[in-house]
């Protein structure tokens, strides 16, 4: 075993004598490099992040609530060999509606040659709800003859001072309940009718503009 000889000089203390605030620059340069030499032992690897508060940390791998910030991976020997960049969500929701954006307006001058040919397929799609609101519109008013006689009835038991027979009343009832559901039945085609024109007019009008950017 080599042993090193201690040499004793004698120099002015006061002005060799370290400051407090370099020694323990030292300590934490010294700590630092001996928690990378653990980690590049352990792992191989050292990984490099900060926190909240914008504090630098160093570990075998980073936290689950950072993986979303910017790290590195540094070498045994302190030289950074990778970084991760966070991925920014706006920018990928972004691209990812311009993706979309492109197979709508690819499959939109595939299915139409011209404007016509989507006007007519407007009408077709609308024909199906107008059928429907044909046949629960004379539905409503079957209900609604049915409910005049069951309603007249009634009245004359009450102008003739008798109670109204609980089957008569049962009746009127079902009558005001299936007349309520007919009619909201109509209210949701119409609303159908109208969101199709709505989605048909989009169609045209961004078929239009596609012709005419590609002219």
């Amino acid at each position: 075993m080599k042993y090193f000889q201690q040499t004793h000089i004698d120099i002015d203390n006061t002005k060799t004598q370290p400051s407090l605030a370099l020694v323990l620059c030292m300590f934490a340069t010294i700590l630092l490099l001996g928690t990378f030499s653990q980690h590049a032992q352990s792992t191989g690897k050292i990984v490099k992040w900060k926190d909240d508060k914008g504090v630098t940390h160093y570990g075998d791998s980073v936290p689950a609530q950072y993986s979303g910030r910017e790290s590195s991976e540094i070498s045994k020997q302190g030289i950074t060999i990778k970084r991760n960049t966070p991925i920014d969500v706006q920018a990928q929701a972004l691209d990812t509606a311009k993706l979309e954006q492109v197979k709508k307006d690819k499959a939109l001058t595939n299915a139409f040659t011209n404007a016509n040919e989507i006007d007519l397929a407007r009408d077709r799609n609308l024909q199906l709800d107008l059928v429907a609101i044909e046949g629960l519109q004379l539905q409503k008013k079957n209900t609604l003859n049915r409910l005049a006689v069951s309603q007249s009835y009634a009245k004359n038991f009450t102008k003739n001072n008798k109670p109204i027979p609980a089957d008569l009343s049962a009746e009127i009832k079902s009558n005001q309940a299936l007349l309520a559901k007919q009619e909201q039945q109509i209210e949701q085609r119409r609303a159908a009718m109208e969101s199709t024109r709505q989605r048909f007019d989009d169609d045209k009008a961004r078929f239009i503009t596609l012709k005419k950017h590609n002219e």
